[in-house]
Order: structure tokens, then sequence, then C-alpha cells
């Protein structure tokens, strides 16, 4: 009976991991699709920026006020980083200071640049 109950319990502890697994990666998706959508926010800003600049220099105008766009594209960077860090955090990851690239805690240079943690 006891090689019956170690397979149980094996098949539980089993069972729990992929159930962790599998909610990291539901939660590491749902982050990257934020990001996705915070990027195609950043770009429409981005084109905003520049069809006013256009607009204005063919028109020999002056330039109009980019303050709101600006700061806006700020706060999008900021909660793309927000949803990096989410995600750093969930796999257990340090972000290399000097690329952005995820790095594994234990290593002491990132794999991506060779850049010192």
């Amino acid at each position: 009976m006891a090689d019956i109950n170690e397979v149980i319990d094996k098949a539980k502890e089993l069972a729990q991991t992929a159930s962790e697994k599998s909610q990291e990666f539901y939660q590491i998706s749902k982050c990257k699709v934020e990001i996705a959508q915070l990027n195609a926010k950043l770009d429409r800003n981005y084109a905003s920026i520049g069809k006013k600049v256009y607009d204005a220099t063919k028109k020999g105008a002056e330039m109009p006020d980019f303050a709101a766009l600006i700061e806006e594209i700020d706060l999008l960077k900021a909660d793309i980083e927000e949803q990096k860090d989410i995600i750093s955090s969930i796999k257990n990851t340090v972000r290399c200071a000097a690329c952005g690239a995820d790095v594994d805690e234990n290593d002491p240079f990132c794999p991506k640049c060779g850049a010192q943690k």
C-alpha cells in the first residue's frame, strides 16, 4: 500500500506543479498582451507628434505644444516597465540594467549583453 500512496502523492505533487506553472504562464501572457497594447498606444502618440510636426512645417506655422503627448508617452513607458517587472518577478529573474533582458537571479552576468549585475 505504501507504493500506491507514494504514487498518489507524487501525482498530486505533479498536478500542483502543473497548476502553478499554468498560472504563471497565464500571468506572463496577460502582461505581454498589456505590453503590446501599451506599445500600440505609444506608436499612435509618436505618429501623432510626427503628423503635427509635418503639418506645422508644411504650413510654415509654429510648432504645436507637445507637452500632453510627451507626458502620456512617459506614462505609457512607465506602465510598460511595470509590466516587465511583473514578468521578471513571476519568472524569478532580474532585469539587466544595461539592456533590459531577463537574467537569472544567480547569474553574475547578463547572457544577452554581458553586463555585470
